[in-house]
């Protein structure tokens, strides 16, 4: 199976609402397929985005990976899992374009062997449950959305903070006032707090009647030692994301006892290749994973989806087709906080 060409196109999906962190805020999702050809016909699809505040990757820096780097060291060479570490060494840091073509090599492999994804990888489900996020905003809209999301069936809900310490707390005792039992609720600040800030709201947060799964990357993504200190300190679990790009970051976090819960996501690490030794090193350490997403495509949503299926993961932010008002015919089935693997 040699490649022969390789294709880059541009999508953009209009969103429900607007999609507000304390990094960016986002009105449409664009992002970009990558479909790698091969001499037997086969099509490898991936999908990639560009999120200039966490990845660094841009629309620019994408185009120029795949069409001006990538594919002519790409095009002639055979389709083996041998490919992945290339992919991954052949280019310092690029980890979304990078990701588009890992899940597009691994779509490709699990196409020669007559298999989904899932099943390649070594799983067996046909589905993943996710949360949803909620973005930051006013009460009162926070309080639509939530009432919005439990409708349309998602059991566990992702709320974004990140408007400074009294209004966070405030936020969240409002929620605590409004979700039923059986909803769990994870809270993201983004990177927002200091240390000290983030112990507070967190331990006050412990004392609410809510179903708290996870605080997730409360301080700066290089304040490893703050991250320890908020994990020493507070009763509930610590999720680091943009602290965890690659294995590399999961072992230093891990050592640091930075973090209770390790959040991959693909377009971070570069891959399904990297997302295993990530899993690989939380596992060996005693540490749970979560694979979330950015706001990214459909296609590689749904190869997140069978990474976490395979890997035994149950907790999943894999949202972002949810977010969208319409997902294109034949990027995977999203129903009800589900995502199918059809």
């Amino acid at each position: 199976m040699i490649i022969t060409d390789i294709r880059l196109e541009t999508r953009s999906l209009p969103l429900k609402t607007p999609f507000i962190t304390a990094k960016r805020r986002l009105d449409v999702l664009k992002y970009y397929t990558v479909d790698i050809m091969t001499d037997n016909g086969l099509r490898g699809t991936g999908s990639c985005s560009p999120t200039p505040v966490i990845t660094g990757d841009t629309d620019g820096s994408i185009i120029y990976a795949i069409n001006d780097w990538f594919t002519p060291r790409l095009i002639g060479r055979e389709v083996t899992p041998e490919l992945l570490p290339y992919i991954k060494k052949s280019l310092y840091a690029n980890t979304s374009p990078k990701a588009a073509l890992d899940i597009a090599v691994h779509d490709l492999l699990a196409k020669q062997a007559n298999t989904k994804l899932v099943t390649y990888l070594g799983g067996s489900s046909d589905y993943v449950d996710t949360d949803v996020t909620v973005s930051i905003g006013n009460p009162k809209k926070v309080a639509s959305d939530i009432a919005r999301a439990i409708d349309d069936g998602f059991r566990s809900l992702k709320i974004k903070l990140g408007r400074g310490r009294d209004e966070d707390l405030g936020t969240i005792r409002e929620i605590a006032a409004i979700v039923p039992p059986g909803i769990r609720v994870r809270f993201d600040a983004n990177q927002a707090w200091g240390r000290e800030d983030s112990v507070y709201i967190i331990s006050h947060a412990a004392e609410l009647p809510l179903q708290i799964d996870l605080f997730e990357q409360p301080v700066d993504a290089d304040d490893i030692d703050g991250m320890s200190y908020v994990t020493a300190n507070t009763p509930i679990d610590i999720l680091a994301d943009e602290s965890v790009f690659d294995s590399a970051d999961a072992i230093r976090v891990i050592k640091a006892k930075a973090a209770d819960l390790i959040n991959i996501k693909l377009m971070k690490c570069g891959g399904i290749y990297e997302a295993k030794k990530i899993h690989e090193a939380a596992a060996q350490a005693g540490i749970g994973c979560m694979v979330g997403c950015m706001m990214e495509g459909p296609e590689s949503v749904l190869a997140a989806a069978q990474f976490a299926a395979a890997a035994g993961i149950t907790l999943c932010d894999l949202d972002a087709p949810f977010l969208c008002s319409y997902i294109p015919e034949g990027t995977g089935k999203f129903e009800k906080g589900r995502i199918y693997f059809d």
